[in-house]
Parts: C-alpha cells; sequence; structure tokens
C-alpha cells in the first residue's frame, strides 16, 4: 500500500512539472492592429495594418491578416508569447515590448527576423 501511494504522489508530482506554464499577461488582452512590419530591421513593403489579433482573458485569441484568419489559444510566460491555433503546432514569439499602447514581437519565419509592432484599439 505503501507503494502505490509513493507511485502515486510522484506521477501527481510528475504531472504537475509538466504543466505549461502561463503567467496570462493581462496587457495583452483586447484588440490589436498593425503599425509596422519588418524583416531584419527594414520594411517587407506589407500593409501591416491589415494584422490584426485580439486577445481575451478567457486564453483564447483569434489573428486576420487579409484574407487569412485563425484562432485558438494563447498563454504567456514571460517575454514569450505561445499562440496554437487550432489543429496546429505551438508557435512561440518573443515580446520586445508590452505596455498600454503597444505590443511589438520577434518572429523568426524560416530564419528570416521578423518584428511586428501592433497598436492597441480596444
Amino acid at each position: 500500500m505503501k507503494r502505490v501511494l509513493i507511485f502515486l504522489i510522484l506521477g501527481l508530482l510528475t504531472l504537475s512539472a509538466c504543466k505549461r506554464a502561463n503567467d496570462n499577461n493581462p496587457a495583452l488582452i483586447g484588440k490589436w492592429q498593425g503599425k509596422e512590419w519588418l524583416v531584419f530591421g527594414k520594411p517587407i513593403g506589407e500593409d501591416a495594418s491589415q494584422v490584426e489579433f485580439e486577445f481575451t482573458a478567457e486564453g483564447d485569441y483569434s489573428a486576420r491578416f487579409g484574407s487569412q484568419e485563425e484562432s485558438g489559444v494563447w498563454r504567456t510566460q514571460k517575454e514569450k508569447l505561445y499562440t496554437t491555433a487550432q489543429g496546429e503546432k505551438e508557435i512561440v514569439v518573443k515580446i520586445l515590448q508590452l505596455d498600454a499602447t503597444t505590443l511589438k514581437f520577434e518572429m523568426n519565419r524560416g530564419g528570416r527576423q521578423e518584428t511586428l509592432e501592433l497598436t492597441k484599439t480596444q
């Protein structure tokens, strides 16, 4: 009986250690619209204003770029934003700036360093 109890406790500890951290940064909650999109520090010619994100307090998000749309769940851990679109793998971006009006993050898409700056609209 003692062995079963020990294995049960160890199993619960292992599961709790594997739980993904989430500090649910409340500054992220709201609607955001693209302001500037850079690749290696230079404009890429895309209309950043076509990029829109909405993050909810419940941990859901939606994103739109032109006619492309996706939705899923989000979480933050320190300076990292993790998003998982429905049916897709988790993606992580580095948050460079996050305050009441500005969200700026850095992505690495296929070896290309991209920076996207957004402005809070709601």
